[in-house]
C-alpha cells in the first residue's frame, strides 16, 4: 500500500500476488513488473514511466499518468475514474475499456488498437492513431490538436467533434456517421465513408486518395477539393456545392441515388455513370459559359433534373439559348431517360421550352436548350409568349436570375392566349425564385404556390402602381426585397430581414416573420388596413431593449389586425415603456390585438399596448411595486429554446444552390403552398393610450396559482387528525370499517397578493383495522386506508397597466394509499392518552389549461408521515353523560414532488420538489348525551397550525410561491351519532383562516362499524 503525500518509486521486477493499494501521492513504476501481478487500486496517482504490456486490472478514482519516451501498452478492461495524462512517448490501449472511464489528456501518442465505443473525451496537443483491423468509435466532442493517424481497420465518427481539430490521414477507412461541418484537413491513401441518415459537410481542402463512399444521408463538398482525387460511389445524396471545378477519378451515381451540381459549380471525371434509376441535378446559371460536365466517357441513364436557368432573355423558342451540360472526348454511351425541369416533366413545363440530348452531329457532347415564354418572338415563336409561370410540385423551386422587362402584348387581342406583355401569374404547388430587378409594370397574381424574392430582388419600378395580388392558399414574400406597388393580401406575405412595400397593403389574412430568430422588418411606405388579417413577430421577450421583429407603416393605419409573438430565448423582465414592434408613422386608427390578449414566458405576462400611435409588448401591472416581493429575478443568460407557434415554415432556395445558401441572415422561407389559418382571436382588446410611463410592479400570468393550487390542494388533502379517522367513540369489538367524503372551498393569493386562488376540493376515504393487539386496558391498532381526491382551481392574475386581467384554470386528482397505527391507554372509553401516527403515498394527475394558451398535463407524487399525542380528561355529569376536554399535539412531514413541464410558450416550470413541516396545537371539547335510541356526542375543536414552507414553482429561473400564512386558527364543529354499538355516523364543519386572505371552509361525513 502507497499512502502519504509524497512520490514513491517501484523499479524492480516485482513479483508479490496481492495487490497494489494506493491510498496518497504518487506511486512511480519504472517496470512493467514492479507492481506484481495483483490488481491495482488507485485512488491517488499511478505514474507509468516505462514500455512494454502493462496487465494488471486497474479500479479506483484516481489518475493514471503515462512518462518517459517508450510505448506502454494497456491491455486490461480498466475501471479506474480519475482519468489518464499521457506526457511522454506513446500509450497503447489494447482494449476500449483499458483507459478506465475518466477523460484523456493526450499530449504525445495516443493509439487505440481495439474496437467498440471509446468515449472518453479527449484533449490536448497529442496525436491518436487508430492501428489493428478492428472498427472502432469516437463519440464524444473531443477537443486535442495533434491530429489523426488511420494505419488500419475503421474509425468510424459519431460527432464532427471526435477526431479534435487537427488533420486526419487516413490510410484505411475513415467513416464519418454524423451531420453538421466537418473541417478538419483530410490526407493519405485511405477511404471516406459517409453513412448515417444526416447531412454533412465536408469544407477542407483535402488531398486522400482511396475514393470516397455515400451510403446514407447526404454529403455537400463546398471546397472543389473537398472529395480527394479517388473514386466516388454514390448510394444515397452527393451535392457539389463551390465554385469551380471538382477533379475526380469515376463517379458513379448508383440506383436512387442524386448527384447534384450547384450553381457555380463543374465536375471534371475520368468516367461519368448514371444507373437506370439515378438522378443528376443541375442548377444552371448565367456564368455557365463552359461545359458543366467534362470527362473521358459518359454512361446516361435515369433522370436529369434542372433547377436553373440562365440569361435566357432574348432567346426565341426557335434559336434558344444554348448549354452544353456533358463534354467527353469519346462518345457519349446512351441517354437520360427521363428530363425534368424542377422535378417536373419538362414537357409540362409552361414558362420554358427546354430540351436536352446528345448533340447529333458531335456525339461527345449532351445539351440543354431553353428559351423564355416570356420572351417569345411574336412572329417566329410556335406557341405566343405569356407571363405565366406554372411549377405544380410542391417542394419544388426553380429560380430565375433573368430581368423580366415590359414586351409587345400577343398579336391577337381576342385570342384565349392574350398577354399585356406586362402581368406576371404564378400558378402550381411549387415555388418561383425572382433573383433580378424585374420592371415589367403589369399586375402580379400568385394565385397557388410560392413567389418568392431574392436579396436585392425587385418587383416593378421606382413610382410604379401595379399590384401584388395573393390569393387565398398562396404565399408571397422575400429577404431583403422590395415590391414597387400595393399587395392585397389574401393568403401569406413572408418577410425576412428587411422587406419593403413601396405603396399601399391590405392585409386579409397573414403577414408572417419568415425567420425563426427576431430583428426583421416589414416597411409599408404607404398605408396599411387590416381586413381582420393576423400579424406573426418573432420576440425576444425580455425589457425594453429586446431584439423583435417589426411593422413600419409611414403612412395611416386602419381595420383590426390580431398580433401573434413567438418566444425567442427571452426569460421575461419587466419593461417600462415597452418592446416597440409597431411603429406608425401616420394617423393610428388601426386596432391592433395580441392573440388571446397576453403571451406568457416564465412568470411575466405581456399585453399589447399603444402609446403616442405606435405599440408596444409591457409587462407591467397597475399596481405599485412590492419591495418585499418573493420573486428572484430570471438569469438572462439561460438558455430557453421555446416552440415555433407559428407552425413550420419552410423557405424556398433563392440562391440557386441545391443547399440554399446563407443570403445575409438566418432565413427560414415560406412553406410553399401550405394554408396557414392564423386562430381566430376571439377577445377583442382595444387598449387606451397609456401616455408617459411609470415604471410599475410586473404583470404575472394567471397560471401561476394554478400550478401552486394544484399543489397545496394535493398536499392539504393527505391531512388528518386522529379524529377525522376515528371519530369520538366507545369501542366494543376488535376491529371496525370506516369511510369518509370531505368537500370544501379554499381561497388564497400568490406572489404578494398579485394572483388570486380559489379552489374547490373533494375526497372519499376508505379504511379498516386489520390487526389489534390488547394489554389489559391499552392496545394497538394497525390499519389500511386509501382515498381518491379530487381538486379545481381558478386563478386570476394581477391587473395589467392596459387594465387587461387574465385567468387560468386546472384540476388535480389521484389516489392516496397509507398505513395507520393508534396506541390507547384505555381502548374502550379512550380516556387518558393516546398517541396515533400514519404513513400516506400519493399520486396525481395534474391539468393546466392557461387561457388557451397553453394546456399542460403532468404528473405529482407526495409522501407524508404524522405523528398526534394528546390526553382526555372526563367531566362526569348527571344520567352518565360526561363532558371531555383533549389537549392535542401534532407534527407532519411531506414530500411533494412534480414533473418538470415545458409549456407550448416554451416556459419551463419545475422546483416542485420541497419538504414542508406542519405543527398542530389544538383543544377538544366533546360530550356524550344519551338517549333511549342511542348517543349524541357533539364538539368542538379549536386548532394552531404553523407550517414551515409555502407552495412554491420555479417558471423559468423566477421562483414564485403561494401566500400562505405561517400561522393559521382552525375550528372544527359537528356532532356524532352513535345508531348502534356497532354503527356511528359523524359530520363535521370546519374552517381556517389566516393573514393574506387566507381561508378554507370544509364540510365532512364519516360512517363506521365495528366489529
Amino acid at each position: 500500500m502507497k499512502s502519504g503525500d509524497d512520490t514513491l518509486t517501484l523499479s524492480g521486477a516485482n513479483s508479490y500476488t496481492g495487490g497494489t493499494t494506493i491510498s496518497g501521492g504518487t506511486l512511480v513504476a519504472t517496470n512493467v513488473e514492479a507492481l506484481g501481478s495483483g490488481d491495482v487500486t488507485n485512488n491517488a496517482v499511478l505514474e507509468l514511466n516505462t514500455g512494454g504490456t502493462f496487465d494488471n486490472a486497474i479500479s479506483g478514482s484516481g489518475q493514471v499518468v503515462k512518462s518517459g519516451d517508450k510505448t506502454l501498452t494497456l491491455s486490461g478492461a480498466n475501471s479506474y475514474t480519475g482519468g489518464t495524462t499521457i506526457n511522454d512517448g506513446t500509450l497503447v490501449a489494447n482494449d476500449v475499456n483499458a483507459l478506465g472511464t475518466g477523460d484523456v489528456t493526450d499530449n504525445a501518442v495516443l493509439e487505440l488498437n481495439t474496437g467498440g465505443d471509446f468515449d472518453n473525451a479527449i484533449s490536448g496537443s497529442g496525436q491518436v492513431v487508430k492501428s489493428g483491423d478492428e472498427t472502432l468509435t469516437l463519440s464524444g466532442a473531443n477537443s486535442y490538436t495533434g491530429g489523426t493517424l488511420i494505419s488500419g481497420g475503421t474509425l468510424v465518427a459519431t460527432s464532427v467533434e471526435a477526431l479534435g481539430s487537427g488533420d486526419v490521414t487516413d490510410n484505411a477507412v475513415l467513416e464519418l456517421n454524423t451531420g453538421g461541418t466537418f473541417d478538419n484537413a483530410i490526407s493519405g491513401s485511405g477511404q471516406v465513408v459517409k453513412s448515417g441518415d444526416k447531412t454533412l459537410t465536408l469544407s477542407g481542402a483535402n488531398s486522400y486518395t482511396g475514393g470516397t463512399t455515400i451510403s446514407g444521408g447526404t454529403l455537400v463538398a463546398s471546397n472543389v477539393n473537398a472529395l480527394g482525387s479517388g473514386d466516388i460511389d454514390n448510394y444515397a445524396s452527393l451535392q457539389l456545392n463551390a465554385s469551380g471545378q471538382f477533379v475526380t477519378a469515376n463517379l458513379t451515381t448508383h440506383d436512387n441515388a442524386t448527384t447534384a451540381i450547384g450553381a457555380g459549380s463543374a465536375l471534371r471525371a475520368n468516367t461519368l455513370t448514371q444507373e437506370a434509376n439515378s438522378t443528376l441535378a443541375v442548377h444552371l446559371t448565367d456564368s455557365n459559359s463552359g461545359a458543366i460536365v467534362t470527362a473521358d466517357h459518359a454512361n446516361l441513364g435515369g433522370t436529369l433534373d434542372i433547377t436553373g436557368i440562365g440569361n435566357v432573355a432574348k432567346s426565341w423558342t426557335r434559336d434558344a439559348y444554348a448549354y452544353t451540360l456533358i463534354d467527353t472526348d469519346s462518345a457519349i454511351n446512351s441517354d437520360f431517360a427521363q428530363f425534368t425541369v424542377a422535378g417536373m416533366d419538362a414537357k409540362q413545363v409552361d414558362f420554358l421550352t427546354v430540351d436536352g440530348r446528345v448533340n447529333a452531329a458531335d456525339d461527345t457532347r449532351y445539351d440543354v436548350t431553353a428559351s423564355l415564354s416570356w420572351y417569345a418572338d411574336s412572329d417566329n415563336a410556335a406557341t405566343d409568349a405569356h407571363g405565366t409561370f406554372t411549377l405544380s410540385e410542391q417542394g419544388h423551386s426553380f429560380t430565375l436570375n433573368t430581368a423580366l422587362t415590359d414586351v409587345d402584348a400577343t398579336l391577337n387581342p381576342d385570342s384565349a392566349t392574350y398577354w399585356d406583355g406586362k402581368s406576371l401569374i404564378k400558378r402550381g404547388a411549387g415555388t418561383l425564385i425572382l433573383g433580378a430587378q424585374n420592371t415589367y409594370s403589369g399586375d402580379t397574381d400568385v394565385q397557388e404556390g410560392v413567389l418568392w424574392l431574392a436579396e436585392t430582388a425587385t418587383i416593378g419600378s421606382a413610382g410604379s402602381a401595379q399590384a401584388v395580388n395573393i390569393a387565398a392558399n398562396a404565399a408571397f414574400g422575400g429577404h431583403n426585397a422590395t415590391v414597387n406597388g400595393h399587395v392585397n393580401n389574401l393568403g401569406n406575405l413572408y418577410f425576412v430581414d428587411t422587406f419593403t412595400v413601396n405603396g399601399d397593403v391590405v392585409n386579409s389574412s397573414a403577414m408572417i416573420s419568415g425567420s425563426d430568430q427576431p430583428n426583421n422588418t416589414l416597411t409599408i411606405a404607404g398605408n396599411y388596413t387590416g381586413n381582420d388579417g393576423h400579424l406573426y413577430l418573432n420576440t425576444q421577450l425580455g425589457d425594453d431593449s429586446s431584439p423583435t421583429d417589426k411593422l413600419i407603416v409611414t403612412g395611416d393605419t386602419a381595420g383590426s389586425t390580431t398580433l401573434h409573438i413567438t418566444n425567442v430565448n427571452g426569460l421575461g423582465a419587466q419593461t417600462v415603456n415597452g418592446i416597440e414592434v409597431i411603429e406608425v408613422g401616420g394617423q393610428s386608427d388601426g386596432d391592433f390585438r395580441l392573440y388571446k390578449g397576453h403571451v406568457d414566458i416564465n412568470a411575466w405576462t405581456y399585453t399589447l399596448k399603444q402609446d403616442g400611435g405606435d405599440w408596444y409588448l409591457r409587462s407591467e401591472s397597475d399596481d405599485v411595486p412590492d419591495d418585499g416581493g418573493d420573486v428572484i429575478p430570471p438569469d438572462d443568460g439561460g438558455d430557453v429554446t421555446p416552440p415555433d407557434d407559428g407552425g413550420d415554415i419552410t423557405p424556398p432556395d433563392d440562391g440557386g444552390d441545391i443547399t440554399p445558401p446563407d443570403d445575409g441572415g438566418d432565413v427560414t422561407p415560406p412553406d410553399d403552398g401550405g394554408d396557414i389559418t392564423p386562430p381566430d382571436d376571439s377577445g377583442d382588446i382595444t387598449p387606451p393610450d397609456g401616455g408617459d410611463v411609470t415604471p410599475v410592479a410586473p404583470q404575472y400570468r394567471a397560471d401561476i396559482g394554478v400550478y401552486l393550487g394544484n399543489q397545496w390542494m394535493a398536499r392539504n388533502l393527505q391531512m388528518q387528525t386522529l379524529y377525522d379517522r376515528e371519530g369520538s367513540q366507545y369501542r366494543s369489538a376488535d376491529g371496525s370499517v370506516w369511510m369518509r367524503f370531505k368537500a370544501g372551498k379554499a381561497e388564497s393569493l400568490a406572489v404578494n397578493g398579485n394572483v388570486d386562488i380559489d379552489s374547490d376540493y373533494s375526497q372519499f376515504q376508505l379504511g379498516g383495522d386489520i390487526l389489534t393487539w390488547s394489554d389489559g386496558a391499552q392496545s394497538v391498532t394497525v390499519g389500511l386506508m386509501g382515498s381518491y381526491i379530487n381538486a379545481n382551481t381558478d386563478s386570476t392574475g394581477n391587473r395589467g397597466a392596459d387594465g387587461s386581467q387574465f385567468s387560468a384554470n386546472g384540476s388535480v386528482d389521484g389516489y392516496n394509499l397509507g398505513l395507520y397505527a393508534t396506541w390507547f391507554a384505555d381502548a374502550q372509553s379512550h380516556r387518558g392518552a393516546y398517541i396515533d401516527s400514519w404513513y400516506q403515498y400519493g399520486v396525481y394527475n395534474n391539468s393546466v389549461d392557461n387561457d388557451g394558451l397553453s394546456a399542460s398535463r403532468y404528473d405529482s407524487a407526495a409522501h407524508a408521515v404524522s405523528l398526534e399525542t394528546g390526553y382526555r380528561y372526563d367531566i362526569a355529569l348527571s344520567n352518565r353523560n360526561t363532558v371531555s376536554l383533549t389537549p392535542q399535539a401534532q407534527v407532519t412531514w411531506q414530500r411533494y414532488s412534480a414533473d418538470t413541464v415545458i409549456d407550448d410558450g416554451g416556459t419551463r416550470i419545475s422546483g416542485q420538489n420541497d419538504d414542508s413541516w406542519t405543527t398542530r396545537l389544538g383543544v377538544r371539547v366533546d360530550g356524550k348525551l344519551y338517549k333511549e335510541s342511542g348517543r349524541i356526542q357533539p364538539f368542538m375543536e379549536v386548532n394552531w397550525l404553523h407550517a414551515s414552507d409555502n407552495a412554491s414553482a420555479t417558471f423559468g429561473d423566477t421562483k414564485v410561491s403561494q401566500d400562505l400564512p405561517n400561522d393559521r386558527v382552525e375550528v372544527k364543529v359537528g356532532i356524532q351519532a352513535n345508531v348502534s354499538e356497532r354503527l356511528s355516523v359523524y359530520a363535521q364543519a370546519a374552517g381556517q383562516k389566516g393573514k393574506n386572505d387566507y381561508g378554507d371552509a370544509s364540510f365532512s361525513l364519516n360512517m363506521r362499524y365495528n366489529w
